[in-house]
């Protein structure tokens, strides 16, 4: 650490042994060098400290999406990771939900996309309502947001998803005298179903693209190569999301 003046410790803990014993100081009173040395210490501490906070709150920003206030792409994956650990049969079950809105091009199109980023703080803020405090969520980019529910299986997943949809359908975005209608396509994986995160993550994602454009009878890969995902539906996430 750069702040450290490392000659005036070494000079500090010199004078303090080379002081002659007739001069020493009760043992309950510290030699002056000591207190110096001890200040010295303390005030390095603190700025260890502030520097430490510094890296942590770059860190959150770094993990944290502007528009929402929950984690970004980033983020999410780091602690997805860290939750289900390297390995799988020690970690907890972790439900995986991949969220989709629906209609939000027209949204953008038709309201201009300010009425967009209110309708996906809106999402988000509806995502965060039903988070228990072990859970967490995420905007992987555009209108595409992922959730975390730690140790339950798909059922609860499943359960969360009901209120959410419940949750958007009692509150439509009011936008200049309009009611937007927040719609959503979900799909959820549970981590005992699926060893490795790639797999977890592109069933969830699959599930979701099923129930977004089964009634057009469009397939899963279809609705993926339509909206120009750049994960590859043969291969999951591996290339551009967990790397």
């Amino acid at each position: 650490m750069k702040d450290v003046d490392l000659p005036l410790l070494q000079s500090l803990l010199k004078a303090a042994s080379l002081r002659p014993d007739q001069k020493q100081p009760r043992p309950d009173e510290p030699t002056p060098e000591l207190s110096t040395l001890i200040k010295h210490v303390h005030s390095l501490q603190t700025r260890l400290d502030q520097s430490e906070n510094r890296v942590r709150q770059l860190e959150n920003l770094l993990d944290t999406d502007d528009l929402t206030g929950l984690h970004n792409r980033r983020g999410f994956l780091r602690l997805l990771k860290q939750t289900l650990g390297t390995t799988p049969n020690s970690r907890p079950e972790t439900s995986v939900i991949i969220a989709d809105l629906d209609g939000f091009k027209k949204t953008n199109d038709q309201h201009g996309h300010a009425a967009g980023d209110t309708v996906l703080r809106h999402f988000a803020h509806i995502l965060k309502k039903h988070l228990a405090l072990k859970d967490f969520a995420g905007r992987l980019g555009g209108d595409e947001f992922a959730v975390a529910l730690i140790n339950h299986g798909t059922p609860h997943g499943h359960s969360f998803i009901d209120r959410v949809k419940s949750s958007l359908g009692r509150s439509p975005v009011l936008w200049h005298h309009a009611h937007i209608a927040v719609v959503a396509s979900f799909g959820v994986a549970s981590s005992h179903d699926h060893r490795s995160l790639n797999r977890l993550l592109h069933s969830a994602d699959m599930e979701m693209y099923r129930h977004k454009h089964g009634a057009a009878g469009i397939t899963p890969k279809a609705g993926l190569q339509q909206h120009g995902k750049s994960h590859d539906p043969g291969t999951g996430w591996d290339q551009n999301l967990v790397s």
